[in-house]
């Protein structure tokens, strides 16, 4: 490979890098409720933890600005593959301190139907 031929490859990989990684911030839903999206800067395979863990930080500084707790409605995870960054989607509302903490329901990926015969 030429020399005039790196120089654009390897800046469009730290364009893809620096801009991948870049959160949409808290944006508002409905109800009171708030999300935040986080695609993965790293590349490689898998889910990236300090992603989920960046995402769930944002929350949680946004909630404690007002003196909140976040509570998780629903969190999205899309692990990285070849040519394709992760990502993370936090749904969450703030809340009062000192709350009961209730399981998180997470959506099933795979539906399974059973039918009589």
């Amino acid at each position: 490979m030429k020399i005039n031929h790196i120089a654009p490859l390897i800046f469009t990989i730290t364009a893809v890098m620096f801009t991948g990684c870049q959160s949409t911030g808290v944006i508002p839903m409905d109800q009171d409720s708030y999300m935040i999206g986080k695609k993965d800067g790293t590349p490689g395979l898998g889910v990236s933890l300090s992603n989920k863990a960046a995402v769930y930080q944002e929350a949680n500084d946004f909630c404690q600005a007002k003196k909140l707790e976040v509570k998780t409605l629903h969190i999205t995870t899309t692990p990285a593959m070849p040519g394709q960054l992760g990502s993370t989607e936090l749904q969450f509302k703030c809340i009062q301190s000192g709350g009961t903490a209730t399981p998180l329901v997470i959506d099933p990926n795979t539906i399974i139907e059973i039918r009589d015969r």
